[in-house]
């Protein structure tokens, strides 16, 4: 089935973190924006319209792999899905957001502060018209090469799984190009600071393959591989509806969509210039998850969709937690380092990151503790249904829970990497990167054997905290600290035991029969989360009211 495209992290919205943690530290050297620029709104609404767009999406796309979960569990077709769509992202992997973020936004943005418009306007046109070339370029490659890329991420699979892989990823590349120009749309709108529709936009490539699905498989009874090709041929559609929500209003603030392919520019030859640098590390990210996909092909049926069902349930805390945070965080960080006395530099500096990690860690903390005790209920209410029967929710469940061991390092090394880009060094991130892949590989090699699935996820696991621990070490020797004083981990192991506690004490009270179903699974988890929303405040760790209030 195909797997959630992580939302884009938005390193270039220009927002504050979201929710005030005790010691979080107020913004100064605010300064008032020029005349004829609009004002900026108030950074924690604006946040909050970030994250609304991101659970919203994720939402949907939870449904989206509920409904796909039901007409093909974890069969041999679920796997075929999985590798299609893995294969098929590489050119929105590579030419999407991230990129984006590091090439065309920050030229763009600074065309824009500096009372530019016109020449911000010629520049993004001439970036949509040197994207549609890309894109098209690379669909067609694709398709042509379709064979290869299937072989490339499901070297495991037999001859039969591997032609239907190939069917579905030349189908599916198209859909990516037309991905990639809906980053550019969501660059263009959150350099105008019109946050929620970016963010919620994919709502729409979901819904499409909810659509084609029930249509198809509920309606007109497909199954099997013609139901495979319809949710991909839904997949297509979903796409070109997801860009047609945001050339509207691109369209309005650039005053037309005609595209440019001015080579000539000075602004184009600047991003160009960044690009190599972007594509490498979008380039080394790709391949971790490449290498991911091709060692569990060859673990037998059902794994890879195991394993994507997984992934799944794990980006939806990892968008907000860890994307959320280090997409709010990095205008803050880079504003700290202009100042040019290099002591308060470093102290501000550290102080906004410590803010960063204590909130991420009354987040992640609660969150892994569920993943890893309520990781069944989890998995009950979000996919069981269909074909997703209790054996496949029980041969997700490890998967799940090793995640959950995951969101604290990964949410923390994410928000380290923007502090780094926040201090200009872009190639530390990059190095780390490269190692991260290296030791995920070789322990999912070490452990995959007598593990199987799980092995790969451990191997994700422990690669992903090595990258966190090098990171922090290498800012903290820069800085001079990380503001960990700013964690409150008393506080935090309480809310995370009386959150677990209610959720566990509720599983007990009721009959087990019932919380086999999604029904009682979700009264276990509400129990959860309203031991969640009572014990934060009360603790002083969490306030709903800053996400509402304006500054």
């Amino acid at each position: 089935m195909p797997p959630d495209l992580d939302p884009p992290a938005a390193t270039q919205a220009g927002t504050a973190p979201a929710s005030a943690a005790p010691g979080a530290p107020a913004a100064t050297g605010a300064r008032r924006p020029a005349a004829g620029q609009e004002a900026a709104p108030g950074a924690a609404r604006s946040s909050a319209m970030v994250t609304a767009g991101i659970i919203l999406s994720r939402l949907v796309g939870l449904i989206r792999q509920r409904v796909t979960a039901h007409f093909f569990g974890t069969s041999e077709l679920a796997d075929v899905l999985a590798a299609a769509f893995r294969a098929g992202n590489i050119t929105q992997n590579l030419l999407g957001e991230g990129t984006l973020s590091a090439t065309f936004i920050p030229v763009y943005a600074r065309l824009r502060a500096a009372d530019n418009a016109r020449r911000a306007a010629h520049f993004a046109l001439s970036a949509l018209g040197l994207l549609l070339v890309a894109a098209a370029a690379a669909s067609i490659v694709g398709v042509i090469a379709a064979p290869w890329l299937s072989f490339l991420v499901a070297a495991g699979f037999d001859e039969d799984k591997l032609a239907s892989t190939t069917r579905i990823v030349r189908i599916i590349f198209p859909m990516t190009g037309l991905l990639v120009l809906s980053a550019w749309g969501l660059g263009v709108l959150n350099a105008h600071r019109r946050f929620f529709l970016p963010y919620a936009a994919p709502v729409a490539w979901s819904a499409a393959q909810i659509a084609g699905l029930l249509v198809c498989g509920a309606w007109l009874g497909m199954r099997g591989e013609p139901l495979a090709e319809a949710l991909a041929w839904s997949a297509l559609a979903g796409a070109a509806l997801q860009l047609a929500l945001l050339l509207p209003s691109a369209r309005s603030l650039l005053g037309g969509l005609k595209p440019r392919l001015d080579t000539r520019d000075p602004s184009v030859r600047e991003a160009g210039e960044k690009l190599p640098a972007a594509l490498l590390g979008r380039g080394i990210i790709q391949v971790s998850g490449l290498v991911d996909t091709l060692l569990v092909s060859f673990l037998g049926a059902g794994a890879n969709a195991a394993f994507n069902y997984a992934q799944t349930i794990y980006l939806l805390p990892m968008s907000i937690l860890g994307t959320g945070e280090a997409a709010v965080a990095l205008p803050e960080m880079a504003r700290d380092t202009a100042e040019a006395d290099v002591a308060r530099r470093n102290e501000a500096l550290a102080r906004r990151l410590g803010a960063s990690l204590a909130r991420i860690t009354v987040l992640t903390v609660p969150a892994t503790a569920v993943f890893m005790v309520l990781g069944r209920e989890l998995i009950t209410l979000l996919l069981q249904t269909g074909t997703f029967d209790r054996a496949s929710t029980a041969r997700v469940e490890p998967l799940v829970c090793a995640y959950g061991l995951a969101l604290l390092g990964n949410a923390a090394g994410r928000v380290l990497i923007t502090a780094s880009f926040a201090l200009g060094d872009t190639r530390t991130p990059a190095r780390y990167a490269l190692y991260r892949v290296v030791v995920s590989t070789v322990v999912a090699l070490l452990l995959m054997q007598r593990l199987d699935v799980l092995g790969v996820v451990l191997g994700a696991v422990v690669a992903g905290w090595v990258e966190a621990i090098a990171l922090a070490l290498r800012l903290r020797r820069e800085i001079g600290g990380l503001g960990l004083d700013q964690v409150r981990i008393g506080r935090v192991a309480a809310l995370t035991a009386v959150s677990v506690g209610c959720g566990v004490a509720l599983r007990a009270a009721l009959p087990e029969a019932l919380v086999a179903t999604p029904w009682g699974a979700a009264l276990v988890l509400a129990g959860c989360g309203g031991g969640f929303a009572l014990a934060a405040p009360a603790l002083g760790l969490f306030s709903l009211r800053s996400l509402l209030r304006r500054r």
